[in-house]
């Protein structure tokens, strides 16, 4: 299978000015029977096949590691083999528990197993010269395991921890509701597979990750939520446990807006410190195609899918009932119809003060009409959250360039943001602003590959690098690894150098997520 991620350019970003390239495999239209989504979004990416497996089973819980994902690559897998000292040795993201972090990238089209869509995950061990490949087992096809990928903590022995997405699987015969899969590290790595507590057909449950503090937040934002189509909903989970799935829908007591048609309430998440109480994680959504439409439930009305946020105070604690804050793009800037704010969203920390970073990608930035914008807001234990910066290309923006299409936030070394352009430059090649919160003037591009290739469709920190993917390099998709003051990274490739492929079916689109 080659190159459908364009297709999420029709199906997202654009009605307006972005034209895809064409798709070199041919799409398998959707049946019948799954009804399109509304107008104003059309089909999804991927169509699986019909179902062909039943779960059935509790929302969460331990599964055998032979019946929930399969490792192949150099990370060891046997329950014999020796632990690794995680605790003492390993870095941040460090998976394996050799002291060195490492980073994941997902490749949610590939073919394991000959399964077309069933998808796949790398974890790249170090500075990429090895690294393991993780996929479900059995792979299913159109599951698209790796749409998202998080490095995080869920346990305390020190080793890094994945959550992976496959927002296409089906779930007790329910087409494309999604799970999530987490995965822990080190030397005897197991899985639990996360489900909504009520899987609904074409949720898309998994869709969005996030994790911090006590809290993992998976978004589902294609669910039926209050009467609504497609207006969408969060889950959320004790990060220790597992246990919980509690649901935020926008009629959730305090939760400001209403749950109306076609919202996608959750297609962005992220947790941090945001003004809550302190040592409490808040947590992000976005919601990029909710209407600036005023009070009240409207539908139709209004700038259509110019988008907002949401921001839950202290959401480990609530009972049901949130204190909240919302934010629409006309409070940044003059709004217009399709800006889309909220479509992705970072968070980072940097000597006790918070940064989220919000985009636009289709917003007005430096007055060009659709090349899109990012804004800053930043919060501490004695500031409640407050944007504080507004980042663009100026006058060298064009419409369609999508800045702010994938964003990255890193508090080490001092505050840096990433922000993903990839169809920007000759060719829609892509490209990437790495800009110093504290002093945005020093900020640079960085580009690389060449026309059609997406660079900064994903893009993400680990430790002191930037990893940028671009999945429509090649025929199987790359990232590159940048050091700090790199112009340039390392473009790694499955099967290339010591990146291994997948010894059973062919790779599609890695670098579509990373982490």
């Amino acid at each position: 299978m080659r190159s459908l991620l364009p297709l999420l350019v029709a199906a997202a970003l654009v009605p307006l000015p972005i034209t895809p390239p064409p798709l070199s495999t041919a799409l398998v239209p959707l049946p019948a029977a799954s009804p399109p989504l509304p107008a104003a979004h059309p089909p999804l990416p991927i169509t699986p096949p019909p179902p062909s497996t039943v779960f059935s089973g509790p929302s969460s819980g331990s599964l055998p590691a032979s019946s929930a994902v399969a490792f192949s690559g150099s990370l060891p897998a046997s329950p014999s083999a020796p632990a690794a000292s995680c605790a003492t040795s390993a870095g941040p993201n460090d998976f394996d528990g050799d002291g060195v972090d490492d980073l994941v990238v997902g490749d949610p089209f590939a073919a394991p197993g000959g399964r077309d869509g069933a998808g796949a995950v790398h974890v790249l061990l170090g500075r990429g010269e090895s690294g393991t490949v993780v996929r479900a087992s059995p792979p299913e096809a159109g599951d698209g395991f790796g749409w998202s990928v998080r490095m995080t903590h869920l346990d305390a022995d020190g080793c890094a921890d994945l959550l992976v997405g496959a927002p296409y699987a089906d779930v007790a015969g329910l087409r494309d509701a999604g799970a999530v899969y987490a995965v822990y590290g080190g030397a005897r790595p197991r899985t639990v597979r996360l489900l909504s507590p009520n899987p609904q057909a074409e949720a898309h449950f998994g869709w969005s990750l996030a994790s911090g503090g006590s809290v993992i937040a998976v978004g589902a934002p294609h669910e039926d939520a209050d009467g609504a189509d497609d207006s969408g909903a969060v889950y959320l989970f004790d990060s220790g446990t597992l246990g919980g799935g509690r649901r935020i829908t926008q009629d959730t007591p305090g939760v400001p807006g209403n749950s109306e048609i076609g919202d996608m309430f959750g297609w962005s998440v992220a947790i941090g410190a945001l003004g809550g109480v302190p040592g409490e994680p808040d947590l992000a959504v976005g919601v990029p195609y909710e209407n600036d439409d005023g009070a009240g439930r409207q539908n139709g009305e209004g700038e259509i899918d110019s988008g907002s946020i949401a921001v839950l105070f202290d959401v480990s604690g609530s009972q049901g009932e949130y204190a909240a804050r919302k934010w629409d793009l006309h409070q940044v800037v003059e709004t217009h119809a399709g800006d889309r704010f909220g479509y992705a969203m970072a968070y980072a920390e940097e000597n006790g003060v918070g940064y989220l970073a919000v985009s636009a990608p289709l917003g007005d930035g430096g007055r060009v009409k659709d090349s899109g914008l990012v804004r800053l807001f930043r919060a501490s234990a004695t500031e409640e959250i407050t944007p504080v910066a507004t980042f663009d290309q100026g006058a060298e923006g064009a419409a369609g360039d999508g800045y702010g299409f994938s964003l990255a936030l890193t508090g080490e070394g001092g505050a840096r943001l990433a922000v993903g352009v990839p169809f920007g430059g000759p060719g829609r090649r892509g490209g990437v602003r790495l800009i110093p919160v504290g002093d945005p003037a020093r900020a640079r591009r960085i580009d690389q590959g060449g026309a059609g290739d997406h660079f900064g469709w994903s893009v993400a920190f680990s430790g002191n690098r930037l990893v940028v993917g671009a999945p429509d390099h090649g025929s199987s998709g790359a990232v590159a690894l940048l050091g700090r003051n790199d112009d340039t990274g390392i473009l790694l490739s499955p099967g290339t150098g010591r990146v291994p492929a997948l010894n059973d079916g062919g790779s599609a689109d890695f670098g579509a997520a990373v982490g």
